[in-house]
């Protein structure tokens, strides 16, 4: 079974996809497609989809897709051999003054170098902003599409000429790639790409075509010479060979107009010169970009390619070096364990610093209190021992203390201030060291109030308070509870 890829190029106003496939070396159009997207409904997502369900290409097939002309920057850099590969390196400061992109937002890529004198390289690097990849790879991933690669559009239409034309990978010869809205040169010596300029086509299309024919002719013209003058310091001769590719059709008398100006060799590219085109694949002539992109995952060696998906996915990832993160992870629990056992020494000293100083203040304690103890063996419990003795002394003494109550002068008062001509009854009496409680019964409230005003005047009573007054239903008496503080009342 033959392997296939799909070739996907997407301009600012059509869409092109060629599917290819190689049988016994040799390379076959099996399916072309073009259309217009300059209507705001064209959805590239939505044509994309339908390359697969209404279109036949293979959903199997490998997918490559180019980035747009305006976002691939290309620069000629000199430098040391052992310096090259810090220019495809994850946001190398070696190219934050040759890109109008920070190192750190962009995706770099070495295409090519060559030797020059005194140990020096001379090196291409291309280059584009990693948002603006991530939207190539949005527009294919809402089409169910997942890309093998993604190049720069002067490379796949190089390899078109290398495949078709492979004169050119011989000697020196110059690729000229015509957008509508860029122009592409690229310089190539024995298929070295040795410089790349991306040049704005400022034409417009609705204009008068001779015009139009003689600007584009007259621009190209001018840089052409120009690029061939900066990398060979020589000017342009009649062997020199220039391959022509376009994204659209060329104008028919541009061709004899760059002959006349430059007086050289200039070949209209044929992507069909050496790739066998099948009778359904409908193929025309402004396939070069989309088929160089099919021809990338298919040829297996080239001598220059920018994937700038491997070169960001290479960036994303980082061998695994098991004994590294080992080390590492002990290192992480020694310095833990360490913290944690400094944290320990440091709680046990200030709770010792606590324990010592909270033993100090009970001596002072002690010692402001019972100033006569010289012999200090444990003060909590040498305190305990001389309050228990002081309470044995209290209640001893109790009795000669004025405010003291004795039960049995309490009962006498209490009786003696019952009115004479009342119903009062005692139920319940209860005396105790700080408080006396009697429950009893009378025939009125007035009468219960009337006692309470008499207590209150016995000085021994400090307090006294009736709680719980209510009437009987059965015989119609008032219950009460009647509570008294023993001591001295203050209006003695």
């Amino acid at each position: 079974m033959p392997k296939r890829c799909i070739g996907i190029d997407i301009g600012s106003s059509y869409l092109r996809a060629v599917q290819l496939s190689r049988t016994n070396g040799r390379f076959n159009v099996e399916k072309v497609f073009t259309t217009q997207t300059r209507r705001s409904t064209d959805s590239p997502a939505d044509i994309l989809k339908s390359l697969t369900t209404r279109r036949g290409f293979d959903r199997r097939a490998d997918v490559a897709i180019s980035m747009p002309h305006n976002s691939v920057f290309y620069r000629s850099l000199v430098t040391d051999v052992d310096s090259i590969k810090q220019f495809s390196s994850s946001g190398s400061a070696a190219l934050e003054h040759h890109f109008p992109i920070q190192p750190i937002e962009s995706v770099a890529h070495v295409c090519s170098y060559r030797q020059m004198p005194d140990q020096k390289c001379s090196v291409l690097v291309a280059a584009t902003k990693k948002e603006s990849l991530q939207e190539r790879l949005n527009t294919l991933s809402e089409a169910n599409l997942k890309p093998n690669l993604v190049e720069a559009p002067i490379f796949a239409v190089r390899l078109t000429v290398a495949v078709n034309h492979p004169q050119a990978m011989t000697g020196k010869a110059l690729i000229v790639y015509i957008d509508l809205s860029y122009i592409t040169l690229a310089v190539i010596e024995d298929s070295n790409v040795l410089l790349v300029r991306n040049i704005p086509n400022f034409s417009r299309s609705d204009g008068d075509i001779y015009a139009l024919t003689e600007q584009i002719a007259q621009l190209l013209s001018s840089e052409v010479e120009i690029t061939w003058q900066k990398v060979f310091q020589a000017p342009l001769d009649q062997s020199t060979c220039i391959y022509l590719a376009a994204g659209h059709n060329l104008p028919k008398n541009l061709l004899a107009i760059l002959k006349e100006n430059l007086n050289c060799q200039i070949t209209v590219v044929n992507p069909y010169a050496k790739v066998t085109r099948l009778p359904d694949s409908n193929g025309t002539a402004d396939i070069s970009l989309a088929q160089g992109l099919a021809l990338s995952a298919l040829v297996s060696e080239q001598a220059e390619a920018t994937n700038f998906l491997k070169a960001d996915t290479a960036k994303a990832k980082h061998p695994l070096n098991l004994k590294k993160e080992f080390t590492i992870c002990a290192i992480l629990l020694a310095a833990i364990a360490a913290v944690s056992f400094l944290g320990l020494l440091l709680r046990l000293s200030r709770l010792e610093d606590e324990y010592s100083n909270v033993k100090n203040e009970i001596k002072e304690l002690f010692q402001s209190t019972l100033p006569q103890e010289k012999n200090i063996v444990s003060p909590l419990a040498q305190l305990e021992q001389k309050l228990q003795s002081l309470h044995k002394d209290y209640r001893l003494f109790a009795p000669l203390d004025p405010a003291h109550l004795d039960p049995l002068e309490a009962l006498h008062s209490i009786t003696k201030s019952i009115p004479s001509k009342t119903a009062i009854r005692i139920d319940d009496l209860l005396i105790t060291d700080d408080s006396i409680r009697l429950n009893g019964t009378c025939d009125s409230f007035e009468t219960v109030y009337h006692w309470q005003s008499l207590l209150q005047k016995i000085p021994q009573f400090k307090l006294v308070d009736v709680q719980d007054v209510q009437k009987l239903s059965q015989s119609g008496s008032i219950r009460f509870t009647i509570l008294i503080n023993p001591g001295f009342s203050e209006k003695i």
